[in-house]
């Protein structure tokens, strides 16, 4: 469901660029919470309800030419969307540029945004506030850079060296998905399976956190099966001992990967 609430959220983004206040609003709630952290001095800093939230907007138009919110990354975090962005517009009075980059939270339920938050400073104050952390660790990110070589590189044994001999791990790609595997013996079966069943398979890593033993990486696996194109992306938590990997499973969200590598003993 989280990556059909960034397409929502893209979708009410590109309306509102094109001065489309009948498609934003269909991705509203209509008792949609709407907070802006960076709120001008005569302006609330909550609005309650969809069409005070329209009022808002139509105002900021009528006060700004060109006036636009371009999102240049969206994290996935369960019911919450995490916006990099960027408002540029022009005060029609004083003819004074706006250039703002800052980060934008959006909570959506049953496939509209519920509550909205502007202006957080940077995607770290973000996922803080919404109980996640954006953490970097180098030994993660060193792991997770050699392990994805070996699989695009179709080298097992190189693969085989980076997990440790009682790993255990669940997956989420074609044959293999819901099945847990153990031991290195697990990982040839995985192995085996998802290469068996794709061909061209590569994956992607796309972004890397981590914190001491624990990371989560989002990646994207694409490759061919039945001839038909393949794309899949996912989050990963993993648990590392004596820098290997002891244990790994893919999550749909970045919230559930991130809670998973919090629990995990």
């Amino acid at each position: 469901m989280s990556q059909e609430n960034v397409e929502i959220v893209r979708r009410g983004n590109a309306a509102f660029n094109a001065g489309d206040y009948g498609g934003f609003a269909e991705t509203l709630h209509p008792d949609v919470e709407f907070r802006d952290l960076a709120h001008a001095a005569d302006v609330s800093e909550t609005l309650k309800g969809a069409q005070a939230l329209l009022s808002l907007m139509s105002e900021w138009r009528e006060s700004f030419d060109d006036f636009r919110a371009e999102i240049s990354e969206c994290i996935e975090a369960g019911d919450h969307v995490v916006c990099v962005t960027r408002w540029t517009g022009r005060g029609k009075a004083s003819d004074a540029a706006v250039d703002v980059s800052q980060v934008d939270v959006y909570e959506l339920r049953d496939g509209q945004i519920v509550r909205a938050t502007l202006a957080y400073p940077d995607k770290a104050t973000a996922l803080e506030a919404l109980g996640l952390s954006e953490w970097e660790n180098a030994e993660q990110r060193g792991l997770a850079e050699a392990a994805f070589g070996a699989l695009n590189s179709g080298d097992l044994e190189a693969f085989l060296a980076l997990t440790a001999e009682d790993i255990e791990f669940t997956s989420m790609v074609a044959e293999a998905e819901g099945t847990t595997f153990r031991g290195h013996d697990g990982v040839r079966a995985w192995w085996e399976t998802v290469r068996g069943v794709f061909e061209d398979v590569r994956w992607d890593l796309l972004d890397m956190r981590g914190s001491g033993d624990r990371g989560v990486l989002h990646f994207r696996m694409t490759g061919t099966l039945g001839g038909v194109p393949v794309e899949q992306t996912m989050w990963q938590a993993s648990v590392l001992r004596d820098g290997k990997l002891i244990w790994w499973a893919f999550f749909r969200s970045e919230l559930e990967a991130v809670e998973a590598a919090a629990l995990r003993d």
